[in-house]
């Protein structure tokens, strides 16, 4: 058992976002000859000497392309054969002079660099001009060499083929590109029209792409084709289908829909989640009443199955138990059975929650969640019984250090070293993709950098990619070493999936707001992965993923300068006021981490809602509680991420304090309700 991975949304980072590389501490802790020597190896492949020039011309010629000034660029482009990132700028030359090139030269420059992220832009420039300038055959031939795969160049390849009378080839692609849920893009209406004057679709792929477009939810499209509907029964289908979208209980009247219609049960899985939107215990009834009675696509009843299950449990709505069992009465689903449970366990009904445990597959039975649970839900039963969790503590795991804890067993971090040499870093570091690599960090193009990662590991084995990561690591992006370890599941290289980055920062801003350092490390950890470019979907952003808002409040409270977002990306600014708002957190919490985190995550009013409904809860079952799965794992994570972090540090470890370990189930004592103003 690993403890779940998760990451912020990267952003693209254009290299006018400065990466620092820092060294690992193991490196910058060691004497200065020592950390000559390590530094050394790193750099390897190249002259040091003439390596701040080459870096300090290649920057000149960047600046001489988006100038235009095409000969100063060539001449700095010439000068720089020998610099790992003279392709980026030879691909660049490439696609300037794209016009008067002769396409043999650029195909013999994408065989030298099949697989580099340059190329893939030189092709896109290629094919563009090839298209444009209606070179069918050699269209063709330069995408035989590199195929793409959006949409937009398959259609043109397509459009190609038919020029060079490959009519049947093309009649098949257009049809696959024509069937989809969405519109496609421009490029691919030449190819359409002509599929379509020669009699296309068929009535049964225009059913097929009509239903397509109503999953997508995709209505403007739908209508469209509902136009190219051939058969009577088909535009009767499309109809009803429009009807629900208008008025979406109207189609339940008058036996419109009938059982042996697949359509008729999307139609009827479409409305009942129109009518959930306004009604979620009426549309609930509805699809329990009408599922026995229509043919519904497994994954369409699947998903509806899910949505109801979810929306009544995760908002521990009256009755939400029994929804549950009618959704589910096989356990088939792991998910709505687990939430069967938190129902149960919410409720404080220890017979019940052991006997759903009991109800799950062996696989979840044996997790250690529920290993956990189902040992301290025996006890609770019989007080009498002495839980045996020697089956739990042995994972790495949230409920194991906690079993760990509680018995006073060694945490089992099950630590593997990857055996890796450092010969076997420099080689591999010589290779030419992990140079460009390397140079595109020390250039601040990480956006670039993180495509030749992407591009390598596409091709390379877990070993490789291993290997990679801790190269990586070795400069310091500590980030892509810790994604590197999840794509491979190492879980057991600790040595890469737990740094310390910014430690004299942590070290700093945790002394000055009174908080143990372990846990805004393990917050930065869970948050960003120390990748301090990291922004996510709602807007937060940096080492500790603070949102603008919440930072300029901070900020103003602390005292701490910050004018604008782009500071969230400096590492001191972003820990001064992730420290800063933690440390509020705690507070606002009386001391206790573990509601202190979970505001960290999903805010202070949510928590506050929490604990008002759920708050008599023993601690362990109010977290296993939380309605939000990501702040549930986040919760369980960040305080595993700490005893991790203490264990190779040779802190003295612990999962919770001793005041909040006395309020575990299975301590059995009762809550004291507490206010949260």
């Amino acid at each position: 058992m690993h403890i779940t991975e998760s990451f912020a949304v990267l952003t693209p980072l254009r290299h006018s976002q400065k990466m620092t590389l820092e060294l690992p501490m193991h490196i910058a802790q060691c004497s200065s000859k020592t950390a000559l020597v390590l530094t050394a190896a790193l750099f390897s492949t190249l002259t040091t000497a003439n390596l701040a020039s080459d870096r300090a011309n290649y920057q000149q010629a960047l600046t001489a392309f988006n100038a235009e000034n095409t000969a100063q660029a060539d001449k700095l482009t010439a000068s720089l054969r020998g610099y790992p990132l003279h392709p980026y700028l030879e691909a660049k030359q490439l696609r300037r002079d794209i016009d008067s090139n002769s396409d043999t030269k650029v195909a013999d420059f994408l065989e030298r660099y099949p697989n580099a992220p340059f190329a893939r832009d030189l092709q896109t420039t290629r094919l563009n001009h090839l298209h444009k300038t209606q070179q069918w055959s050699k269209f063709h031939s330069a995408w035989q060499q590199k195929p793409l795969s959006s949409a937009k160049y398959r259609c043109q390849a397509a459009f190609a083929d038919l020029k060079l009378g490959k009519r049947k080839a093309a009649f098949t692609q257009a049809a696959q590109l024509w069937n989809v849920g969405s519109s496609q893009h421009d490029a691919c209406d030449p190819l359409f029209k002509v599929w379509m004057q020669a009699g296309n679709p068929s009535a049964e792929l225009a059913r097929e792409r009509f239903w397509k477009a109503a999953d997508a939810r995709n209505l403007r499209l739908a209508r469209y084709l509902e136009k190219l509907l051939k058969r009577k029964a088909d535009k009767q289908d499309a109809a009803l289908f429009f009807k629900a979208s208008a008025n979406p209980e109207s189609v339940f009247e008058e036996k419109q829909l009938k059982k042996r219609n697949v359509h008729h049960g999307s139609i009827a899985a479409y409305a009942i989640r129109k009518i959930a939107r306004k009604d979620i215990y009426k549309a609930a009834d509805l699809w329990l009443d009408m599922r026995p009675k229509l043919t519904i696509e497994p994954r369409k009843a699947y998903n509806l199955n899910r949505y109801f299950a979810m929306r009544f449990a995760k908002g521990y709505r009256k009755n939400a138990a029994q929804v549950l069992d009618q959704l589910d009465p096989g356990f088939a689903d792991d998910k709505i059975s687990e939430w069967k449970i938190r129902l149960a366990l919410a409720e404080q009904n220890w017979d019940r929650s052991l006997t759903l445990i009991g109800q799950l597959p062996a696989s979840l039975q044996n997790s250690s969640r529920w290993l956990y649970w189902k040992e301290v839900l025996k006890q609770r039963v019989n007080p009498r019984y002495t839980p045996n969790f020697a089956g739990v503590r042995q994972d790495r795991s949230f409920y194991g250090f906690l079993t760990s804890e509680i018995t006073g067993a060694p945490y089992q971090l099950h630590y593997e070293a990857a055996g890796i040499t450092e010969q076997e870093k420099a080689s591999f570091a010589q290779r030419a993709d992990i140079a460009r690599m390397r140079e595109l960090l020390a250039n601040e193009q990480v956006y670039e950098a993180r495509r030749e990662w992407n591009a390598m590991a596409s091709k390379a084995s877990k070993r490789d990619i291993q290997t990679a990561s801790h190269v990586v690591y070795g400069w310091g992006w500590y980030d892509q070493a810790i994604r590197g370890a999840s794509k491979i599941k190492a879980w057991n290289d600790l040595d890469i999936r737990f740094p310390v980055a910014h430690k004299p920062l942590f070290d700093k801003w945790s002394q000055d707001r009174n908080i143990d350092i372990t846990w805004p490390i393990s917050i930065a950890r869970q948050e960003s992965a120390y990748d301090r470019y990291a922004k996510s979907h709602a807007g937060a952003q940096g080492l500790m993923q603070l949102m603008p808002a919440t930072a300029k409040a901070t900020a103003k409270k602390h005292k701490v300068p910050y004018k604008k977002r782009a500071e969230l990306f400096e590492p001191d600014t972003n820990i001064a006021l992730g420290t800063a708002y933690l440390a509020e957190m705690l507070k606002l919490f009386d001391g206790n981490r573990v509601y202190a985190t979970a505001a960290y995550n999903a805010g202070p009013h949510r928590v506050k809602q929490w604990l008002a409904a759920r708050g008599e809860l023993p601690l362990d079952a109010w977290i296993e509680t939380i309605p939000f799965d990501e702040t549930r794992n986040y919760v369980q994570n960040v305080l595993s991420f700490a005893v991790i972090y203490d264990v190779r540090n040779q802190r003295k470890p612990s999962l919770l304090s001793t005041a909040e370990e006395a309020l575990l189930a299975l301590n059995g004592s009762a809550r004291v309700e507490t206010r949260y103003d």
